[in-house]
This record gives C-alpha cells, sequence and structure tokens, in this order.
C-alpha cells in the first residue's frame, strides 16, 4: 500500500492551521468577514473590467469571477499596507514544511530548473519569496548565481546563512547591480494584487533573453473545479489572484511577454478521489492517486493542462 492522501496532507496541515490562526485576527468576530479597515474592492486584475459573479466566501474573504475574461479573484483584497503587516509578522511553517518535505518540493524545483534550462543559459537567478532558500540551493548545486528576496524576516536569514545573496526588502526598494538571466516565482505570483504592474517590473531586470518562472495555483485545475470552496487552493486572504490557462496567456500579452511554455504539476488525483468517496478531500482513505475511475488518469489530467498547478515560462517579446 502506498502513503494516503491523508497521510501526505497530515504534513501539511501545520500550513493551513498557522495560516487560518493568523487570518482570525483581521475578522470580524460578527461578520465572519475582514473587517472594512483592511480591505478595498477592485476591479478584474487581467482585463481591469467591473463585471464579475460572486462564487463563493471562504475564510473572511470572498472569490469573485470575472465575466469578461473568466478570471478568479478575491474582491475586496487587502490593501497594500495591510498585507506587508500581514506578511512581515506572518508565521514561518511553509519553510518549516519545505525543509522537512524536502524530496517532494525538490522534485518540482528540478522540474523547473529542467524548464528554464532549456530557454536560457544564463547564470543569474532571483528567486521571489524565496522562504528559507531550499530552491536556490538546488539551483546552487545546478551552477546557477543565486539571489533572492524574502519579506519574512527569520527566513531572510535562514537563506542568508546558507550563502545566497538575500534582500529583506520589497522589489520596488532593491537596486541591483546586475540583469537577471532567469527570475522565478513558487506559489508567490498568486498572492500579488496587482500582476500587470509586477510583471513588468521584473522585465527591466532581465537579460535580452531571459525569462520568467512562475508556479501558480490553476483555476483551471480539475481538483479546484470540483472541490471549488472546500479547495486548499482558495484561503480568503493570501491567494488573491488565481489565474488559469488563458487568463495567465492574456495578462502575459499585456505585459509584452510571450508565454514559451506552460504545463501542469500535482493531480490532486487521491483529494479528489477522496472527494467523489464523500469522504473528507484532504484526510480521506484513498490510496489511488494515479486515476479517477472511469474518468481520467494523471497523464491525462497533465496533457490537458488540469493539474493543479501551472508553471509558465514568459520571455520578452523581441
Amino acid at each position: 500500500m502506498g502513503q494516503t492522501t491523508k497521510e501526505l496532507h497530515q504534513q501539511r496541515v501545520q500550513l493551513w492551521d498557522a495560516s487560518m490562526a493568523n487570518h482570525l485576527r483581521y475578522i470580524g468576530k460578527d461578520s465572519g468577514f475582514f473587517e472594512a479597515k483592511w480591505v478595498e474592492h477592485r476591479n478584474c486584475p487581467v482585463c481591469k473590467q467591473n463585471n464579475y459573479s460572486n462564487i463563493f466566501k471562504k475564510s473572511g474573504g470572498e472569490y469573485v469571477k470575472c465575466l469578461e475574461c473568466s478570471m478568479i479573484y478575491a474582491n475586496p483584497v487587502f490593501t497594500d499596507n495591510a498585507l506587508i503587516d500581514y506578511y512581515k509578522n506572518n508565521h514561518t511553517s511553509q519553510s518549516e514544511l519545505v525543509e522537512s518535505d524536502n524530496s517532494f518540493y525538490i522534485n518540482l524545483y528540478n522540474i523547473g530548473l529542467d524548464s528554464i534550462d532549456k530557454h536560457t543559459k544564463g547564470k543569474n537567478i532571483l528567486d521571489i519569496g524565496c522562504s528559507s532558500g531550499v530552491f536556490l540551493d538546488t539551483a546552487k548545486k545546478r551552477g546557477l548565481n543565486t539571489n533572492g528576496i524574502e519579506l519574512n524576516k527569520k527566513e531572510f536569514e535562514l537563506t542568508k546563512q546558507k550563502g545566497h545573496k538575500a534582500y529583506n526588502e520589497l522589489l520596488e526598494n532593491i537596486s541591483f547591480d546586475e540583469k537577471f538571466s532567469a527570475i522565478t516565482m513558487w506559489d508567490v505570483f498568486e498572492h500579488i494584487k496587482d500582476g500587470k504592474a509586477y510583471l513588468s517590473n521584473l522585465k527591466k531586470l532581465l537579460t535580452n533573453d531571459g525569462i520568467i518562472f512562475l508556479q501558480i495555483p490553476s483555476s483551471d485545475s480539475l481538483a479546484a473545479k470540483i472541490l471549488q470552496e472546500k479547495c486548499n487552493m482558495f484561503d480568503g486572504l493570501e491567494h488573491v489572484n488565481l489565474y488559469g490557462v488563458e487568463t495567465i496567456k492574456l495578462l502575459a500579452q499585456n505585459c509584452g511577454l510571450k508565454v514559451l511554455s506552460l504545463s501542469t504539476v500535482i493531480s490532486e488525483i487521491g483529494v479528489i478521489n477522496n472527494y467523489l468517496s464523500y469522504e473528507n478531500p484532504y484526510f480521506g482513505s484513498t490510496t489511488n492517486k494515479s486515476f479517477i475511475p472511469n474518468l481520467i488518469d494523471e497523464k491525462t489530467i497533465h496533457e490537458k493542462l488540469m493539474g493543479y498547478k501551472l508553471q509558465v515560462i514568459l520571455g520578452k517579446e523581441q
């Protein structure tokens, strides 16, 4: 018998619990929503239209679907100052999880690095939201010059101690003395409210043949579409923009970037099988993580770009 989905997610429950505990101080006791002083309403972050339908509420927040471009996003969203306060004082469970579940993440990192290698031969890499530097450790072993940005003070210090060049500042406050052949964001870009402005800033930091790599949760994933509000992708606060295949392409086009590569990782078949068996999706008893009976297998999920996370490589329009 293989490791069950329940056993896999028991290793990650501390991350969810820590996030939810941090959310509570922003939620009104009577309303169950984030207090008005922390949030603001916004238009669609991709097409900028203000035409949406409400999908569901989750953990103090609310998700909507743009009726123009189908983007899924949190609305209202935390103000810039509230987000900075939240992340500066956030837990370190993510870095602890990555450090303890090393092989799972290193496998994903190497898949991403293999894709990066196909599109740039430069050696300077910048990882934004680098946490404790496990991805940078992996990149350094492959001969890359490693740089990282991390707002959490403890995780920033851990990254520096490992020998990586690290910054404990917002991207816009840093003056770099070099260009980068690759800028990576692992499970970070969905936290950025204005993706267009952010990608436009990243473009300026790239070498002529430099690329931007994103790993992001996909609103087109089969797991997200089936589970909806029960899916951990939707946390109410941190994951403010949930891109799908077409919306990330549209955003790239709006930024003068082209999609060089687009693939998915992590099928979440075990989670789906639990849910379809009327069990808790993350703590059910299935050991079947390879196929959904009479429906689809893991290979087909990724061929159809319905995996849980998108890995996207963007390059400059020449």
